[in-house]
C-alpha cells in the first residue's frame, strides 16, 4: 500500500515539474520573441501614426525611436519615445490615454525643454474623449509624460 501511494506521490510531482517547465519555457520564449522583435513593433508604431498624422493634415512626423538610456531621468516609459522628422531635439511619447474607463491612442508632442506642447488623440474616438477631459486630467498626464514631481 506505501508503495502505491509513494508511486502516486512521484506523479503528482512529476507532473506539476511538466506543467512548471512548460510554463517556464513558454515565459521564457515570450520574453525573447517580445526582445528581439522590437525594432520592428517600433517600425510599424511609427508607421501607423505617421499615417494617421498624415490622413489628420498635420505636417509633422516620427523619426526614429529614442532610447531609453537617452531619456532624462522621470520622464514616463510608458510608451514610446520618438524623435521628430526635422526637428531631432523635439521629441513624441506614443501612449494609451486612459479616459471614462477607455483607451485610446495619444501622441504628445514634447518641446526640446522636456515640456508637452501638445496632445493629438491618434483615433476618431480619442478626438471626441479629450475634448471632455478636465483640465485637472491633462495636467496630471503633462506632469507624469514630463517628469515633474508629484
Amino acid at each position: 500500500m506505501s508503495d502505491t501511494r509513494l508511486n502516486r506521490d512521484n506523479a503528482i510531482i512529476r507532473d506539476a515539474a511538466i506543467l512548471a517547465g512548460w510554463i517556464i519555457g513558454l515565459v521564457l520564449f515570450a520574453g525573447i520573441l517580445w526582445f528581439f522583435t522590437q525594432p520592428v513593433r517600433d517600425r510599424i508604431l511609427s508607421n501607423a501614426v505617421n499615417q494617421t498624422l498624415e490622413q489628420s493634415g498635420d505636417i509633422r512626423r516620427l523619426e526614429a525611436p529614442v532610447p531609453s538610456g537617452a531619456l532624462r531621468a522621470g520622464v514616463s516609459k510608458m510608451g514610446s519615445w520618438y524623435t521628430m522628422a526635422g526637428r531631432p531635439e523635439n521629441r513624441v511619447f506614443v501612449f494609451a490615454f486612459i479616459a471614462e474607463g477607455t483607451f485610446f491612442p495619444c501622441a504628445a508632442f514634447v518641446t526640446p525643454e522636456g515640456n508637452v506642447e501638445e496632445f493629438i488623440p491618434l483615433n476618431n474616438h480619442g478626438e471626441r474623449m479629450l475634448r471632455r477631459i478636465s483640465p485637472e486630467i491633462l495636467n496630471l498626464y503633462t506632469r507624469r509624460i514630463e517628469g515633474a514631481e508629484l
